[in-house]
């Protein structure tokens, strides 16, 4: 559960965002009825405009007014700098599910959720180091090796992030200064230590992984032009949840589209390539078009 000032904030941020605008009598109302208000306590117009300042200086949200009379109106003045802020998004797409379940408890039996695998636990501590730039020390269990690694690793934390239901830890090694990735699932022992690090300033989490879909930097797969042809309803999927920001729209004909990118596609992006079938096909990069041929011709075998 997130603090719980914070979630009056997105409360109240979501709250406007849906209806558009509204008087403070009715962000009122709306408060008296919220999940969220669990003693029943009014809310205020002093309160209410300290959330507002609160909102715009810790979330560069700006709530503002069409006047200042009475039945004056409230609404989101920057709402298209909230869809480039990934953090806030997510925040307010989680808390939200978060409110639907909570007034909805009567039908929760009819409300399926994914589980996520392991690893959450971490999520306070790694939030910590990354906030006062401390080393944390941890053991490490890798699907690649066969037997548990009850060694000692220490790692300067970088950033986290969230792909597919599981969380990582991207950090770099005090002795080689490697930047590695870590699942948080399979993280043992996790511990802050007393050192501090110097973050590197030219270090940018989102510049990081621009390039790249999920995870997966694969050192050997650099940016290039990669160009996917879906078929049937296949694009439609496309468009509405875009594999990757750099996706452009290229050809439209009877029954397919052709989509342009420029990114690195390793493992990761080869992976959700095949989960999708004969809905998409690889044209270029040539190199991984092969590639893709030659795991569905592996496939194929698997079932001769």
């Amino acid at each position: 559960m997130a603090d719980s000032t914070l979630r009056k904030y997105i409360w109240l941020i979501n709250t406007i965002l849906d209806a558009g605008k509204l008087t403070f009598r009715e962000i009122s109302e709306k408060w008296n009825n919220s999940s969220l208000n669990y003693n029943g306590t009014e809310l205020s117009k002093r309160t209410f405009h300290n959330h507002r300042m609160a909102i715009l200086t810790e979330l560069g949200v700006d709530i503002q007014c069409t006047c200042m009379r009475e039945n004056s109106q409230y609404y989101i003045a920057n709402q298209d700098e909230i869809g480039k802020n990934d953090v806030l998004n997510w925040l307010t797409d989680s808390m939200a599910t978060e409110q639907l379940l909570l007034e909805n408890k009567s039908i929760a039996n009819k409300i399926i959720l994914e589980p996520i695998p392991g690893g959450c636990e971490w999520l306070t501590l790694l939030s910590q180091a990354l906030r006062d730039n401390v080393r944390i020390v941890f053991q490490y269990t890798s699907f690649h090796s066969p037997t548990k690694n009850d060694t000692n690793r220490t790692l300067e934390p970088l950033c986290l992030k969230l792909f597919k239901r599981r969380w990582y830890v991207l950090g770099q090694t005090i002795d080689s200064g490697k930047r590695l990735i870590f699942a948080l699932d399979r993280i043992t022992n996790l511990e802050l230590t007393t050192e501090r690090f110097e973050y590197p300033e030219d270090f940018s989490a989102k510049d990081f992984f621009a390039n790249f879909y999920g995870i997966c930097s694969d050192e050997c797969s650099r940016p290039t032009r990669v160009i996917l042809k879906c078929y049937r309803e296949f694009p439609k999927y496309m468009r509405s949840l875009p594999l990757h920001h750099s996706q452009e729209e290229l050809e439209n004909g009877e029954d397919f589209t052709t989509f342009g990118f420029y990114m690195s596609p390793a493992y990761d992006f080869i992976q959700e390539i095949l989960s999708h079938g004969n809905d998409i096909e690889v044209l270029a990069p040539v190199w991984l078009r092969n590639l893709i041929k030659e795991k569905a011709e592996a496939l194929t075998a698997l079932y001769k």
